[in-house]
């Protein structure tokens, strides 16, 4: 493992401090409202509103004061902690993605204190009202902190450049596979486990029945993007998640390059399956991963031993190269 040069230390630094530091003040701030009027809410407290504002659900008082308290700072901290250990101040969307670590604590808590603050004084949830507009108001604010934090922080530090790939040498009537598997390491496994509890603990709490199916879906889904197999022949590159779907394929003839780059969860916003503008990501780690380049867009996939996987399919672009002369 390498250590972090003078320089990509003052940008951790930077990164970390701006995230740590606005994450701790919504955090602060939500548990002081909390507190102040926690005496002036009814023993119902409204928690949902239609679009007219009109209280729509309600939740007991000390229930919905400890969800919206746990949801508003476990969840922030379980991403800062899952995105600091796989660095996300490096490369080239290091600022955006700290900018969503700042804005969404702040979001949260603005939502939260909002609603807590439309119940004060009310006798019971049904007298209370909330336009949607401060809901929004919360929202602004959230974008507005994480686009500051963006401007202000450093740029990412520069990722080490491609590494060579040897292409492997084919025989005219040879044909080879390689096979590669994505897995999900365990920081991320425990933030998905940690979103899943949060869902199962809103569902109990609030006694919506039609949040178990939400929350099953949300189970089934993250099963299904947590394990992937990426497949590399003749016929190009397969990739297919372990439970059959999602799945894709990238012909070879479509295929222009294939590489070996450092990659990292911030680069493509998260784990799992991912989609960024021009590209599409199997990412459940930092570090080295297969990237193939296909029609002006790119394929990433966190697999062990990208080298050989990417060293075949140059083989393969080679062997189809010679096939045509």
């Amino acid at each position: 493992m390498t250590h972090p040069t003078p320089a990509e230390q003052r940008v951790r630094r930077a990164h970390l401090s701006a995230t740590i530091l606005v994450t701790a003040l919504s955090w602060l701030a939500l548990v002081a409202i909390l507190l102040l009027v926690a005496g002036e809410l009814p023993d119902r407290v409204a928690t949902h509103f239609d679009l007219s504002g009109t209280a729509d659900d309600d939740m007991a008082r000390g229930v919905a004061l400890t969800m919206f308290g746990l949801v508003a700072i476990v969840l922030p901290a379980v991403l800062l902690g899952v995105f600091a250990a796989t660095r996300w101040w490096r490369g080239e969307w290091a600022r955006t993605f700290a900018g969503f670590l700042a804005g969404l604590p702040v979001g949260l808590s603005a939502v939260f204190a909002v609603v807590v603050l439309a119940n004060r004084g009310a006798a019971s949830p049904q007298e209370v009202t909330l336009s949607p507009w401060l809901m929004l108001v919360g929202l602004g604010l959230a974008a507005l902190v994480g686009v500051l934090v963006a401007l202000v922080l450093p740029r990412g530090v520069a990722r080490p450049s491609t590494a060579v790939v040897t292409p492997v040498e084919l025989a005219p009537s040879e044909r080879a596979s390689w096979f590669g598997r994505v897995e999900t390491g365990r920081p991320a496994l425990l933030a998905m486990v940690a979103a899943v509890l949060v869902l199962v603990l809103a569902t109990l709490a609030s006694g919506l029945w039609w949040l178990w199916p939400v929350t099953a879906l949300v189970g089934l889904l993250l099963v299904a993007v947590t394990s992937f197999v990426v497949t590399v022949d003749a016929s190009g590159v397969t990739w297919r998640s372990t439970v059959g779907l999602p799945r894709g394929h990238i012909p070879l003839e479509q295929i222009t390059d294939a590489g070996v780059i450092d990659v990292s969860p911030a680069d493509f916003g998260g784990f799992g399956l991912r989609m960024t503008p021009g590209g599409l990501g199997l990412v459940s780690r930092q570090g080295s991963a297969l990237q193939v380049s296909h029609g002006g867009r790119r394929f990433v996939a966190t697999v062990d031993d990208a080298t050989t996987g990417a060293g075949l399919l140059l083989g393969y672009l080679r062997h189809g190269e010679h096939a045509r002369r």
